[in-house]
């Protein structure tokens, strides 16, 4: 197995806060721990003394002390209590360090689309608004324990509401405008919300978005369907009938999260992976739908700038997302694979002067080493390409880049801290060491599992997705390699997306890999195709071609020569086809299963959390027939 090259290196890890870290653990326990494996050894070892030991150096500003750090740190189901003991408030653990370090620096800047309607607040501004919103809910009867819901954008209302909720103690759950009527009210109906908060005209590449019928469903759906609900509040756009006016695959699985656990893992990772500081600047895009949104809200916990933007990256071109990133000052840049490749689809002219930007964070699907390579001829040498994977159901990373090692192209540095990851294989061995293929769990507690799925068989449900593929131990569902020369990981795809061709199994993104050095493929997309009655499947990849371009016979045999070539002949697709778009949800993710069982003949309802519902018609033709019997 060939070593990677290197792409990044940290110029002066004493300067980091992991490092400081690594001497207050070394102090504090009588330790020698030197390099990252030492660290990341006793953080999984020591998860009682590694959580402590954290708590305390980023400084959990608590009402109550905990009694200890965790209640049976062996437990994965049901999961443990970390800190029994402690109250604290999450609004006021995000507000707090930048109220005392800089009240009059500013917390959060936003954006609406095109970089038009620029608003900032201070912290001292940010607490004022809050502590009106916060009054506001509680004259409408919001207690602890209560769910405030939204169907809001990117946007300080989206800040004001969360951070509300948080401080009279009641439960906020959020959904993008561009959901659908019925994911939205799948998810509101099972969390019985008292109050809607929403937007019911939103701009998004160029265009202005009345999205009044699809608020009125939604209110209509709770007030019939949910005892509990009291209001829908407009916070912007028009009206409709029944709204109030603010003067400030199946039914999805509604995961419940402890505030002060996502916190902690939050802090985690902003603090010791992406070195972040009070004079840090972090961007994101994201939807108010995606964990991500979550993750850079807690970002104020730290005393730092957030930036939020509402509407089309790609509007009116992917390099206004790299003017906001100048302009800004931003420090810490998070985005995804998707996005980098319409950059490079968008043919930068020159090399990119950001003086500011330290950390590009890449998350929410694998990045190739192309692609890594592609952004080192556009990016700073200095800047940290930072590729992670973890999940919404964590709120947080699980293999994550650290200060502390090199990053190498294509690959993730290594575990995140206090993350006990290993590789198992179908029959549930440990295979990390072996340097083969396989599922990604996790069999140590860590902060952010969470407290289970909503409802009153939500704890039957949570066992069923996490701990019965493994009994005992939490399975992922992702695929997933590491590269034994040096020490990172490699996430292939979905677990349930594994292609298993004449028993062969191999990730999506070993494909996605090999294709991302095409510059005529603008994006592509692979799913098995199950044939009835054949215990077996071929292999189908789908490609969109840039610029109008059609895909030729001599194309098509190139892709299947570079896939042979890089891989094996195994991983050749049986076909490859040229189709308009490949189906994305709303956080940027390919949907595969869908793909899938639609070539394979089983007709598949699109979920409302797909971004472009209306390609999905063209994989129809492509769909096996009970007649077919020869792969």
């Amino acid at each position: 197995m060939a070593l990677a090259p290197v792409v990044w290196q940290h110029p002066n890890i004493a300067g980091t806060n992991i490092h400081a870290f690594r001497l207050e653990v070394n102090r504090k326990y009588s330790l020698n721990l030197k390099s990252y494996k030492d660290l990341h050894t006793w953080s999984v070892n020591n998860i009682e003394a590694f959580a402590s030991a954290f708590w305390v150096f980023v400084g959990i500003k608590y009402h109550a002390p905990p009694t200890r750090t965790i209640d049976d740190p062996q437990r994965m189901f049901p999961p443990p209590k970390w800190f029994p003991g402690a109250t604290m408030n999450f609004s006021e653990n995000l507000l707090c360090t930048g109220l005392a370090m800089r009240p009059d620096a500013v917390a959060v800047t936003a954006f609406r689309e095109g970089l038009a309607e620029q608003t900032e607040l201070t912290y001292a501004q940010l607490e004022t608004r809050v502590a009106v919103w916060a009054n506001a809910l509680r004259k409408l009867g919001v207690q602890v324990g209560d769910r405030v819901a939204t169907v809001l954008t990117n946007s300080i209302d989206s800040l004001l509401v969360i951070l509300a909720t948080g401080a009279v103690g009641a439960i906020f759950s959020s959904a993008a405008p561009d959901m659908g009527p019925q994911a939205i009210m799948g998810r509101y109906s099972q969390l019985r919300p008292k109050i809607l908060v929403c937007e019911t005209s939103v701009t998004y590449g160029g265009k202005i978005r009345d999205f009044r019928e699809k608020i009125s469903q939604v209110h209509q759906g709770l007030q019939k369907h949910v005892p509990e609900f009291q209001q829908t509040i407009v916070v912007r756009g028009p009206m409709f009938a029944g709204s109030s006016l603010s003067g400030t695959t199946g039914p999805p699985k509604c995961i419940t999260h402890a505030a002060g656990r996502a916190l902690l893992q939050n802090k985690k990772e902003f603090v010791l992976h992406y070195d972040v500081g009070p004079y840090s600047t972090f961007y994101q895009y994201t939807t108010t739908g995606w964990m991500m949104w979550n993750f850079m809200i807690a970002g104020l916990s730290i005393g730092m700038r957030i930036v939020l933007y509402d509407g089309s990256p790609l509007y009116p071109s992917p390099a206004n997302q790299i003017d906001l990133v100048r302009s800004q000052g931003v420090t810490h840049w998070s985005t995804g694979p998707k996005f980098l490749s319409a950059l490079k689809q968008h043919s930068l002219s020159s090399f990119l002067d950001l003086d500011s930007l330290e950390t590009v964070v890449s998350a929410g699907a694998p990045l190739s080493a192309e692609l890594s390579r592609w952004f080192y001829t556009k990016f700073p040498k200095n800047v940290a390409l930072s590729n992670g994977s973890g999940g919404t159901d964590l709120v947080g990373g699980i293999v994550l880049g650290t200060p502390m090692l090199n990053i190498h192209a294509g690959e993730i540095s290594g575990a995140a801290l206090g993350m006990k990851v290993e590789i198992w294989d179908e029959n549930g061995k440990n295979i990390e060491d072996s340097g083969e293929k396989g599922d990604l769990v996790i069999t140590r507690p860590f902060f952010s599992m969470p407290l289970g799925f909503w409802g009153p068989d939500g704890a039957a449900k949570f066992k069923n997705a996490y701990f019965e593929q493994f009994p005992g131990v939490w399975a992922h569902g992702d695929f997933i390699k590491k590269n034994l020369p040096s020490g990172g990981y490699e996430v292939l795809g979905r677990s349930d997306g594994v292609l298993n061709p004449g028993g062969i199994r191999f990730g999506t993104a070993e494909l996605y890999g090999v294709v991302d050095t095409f510059p005529e493929i603008e994006d592509c997309i692979a799913v098995g195709q199950k044939i009835p009655k054949l215990q077996d499947e071929r292999v189908l990849m789908f490609v969109k071609l840039a610029g109008g371009r059609k895909l030729s016979g001599e194309l098509r045999q190139a892709i299947k020569t570079a896939i042979m070539k890089s891989l094996s002949p195994r991983h050749v697709p049986a076909e490859i086809f040229q189709v308009a778009d490949i189906p994305y949800t709303i956080n940027g993710k390919k949907i595969e299963n869908i793909v899938r069982d639609i070539v394979s003949g089983r007709e598949e309802l699109a979920p409302g959390t797909v971004t472009n519902p209306e390609c999905l018609a063209e994989y129809k033709q492509f769909a096996v027939r009970e007649t077919q019997a020869k792969l």
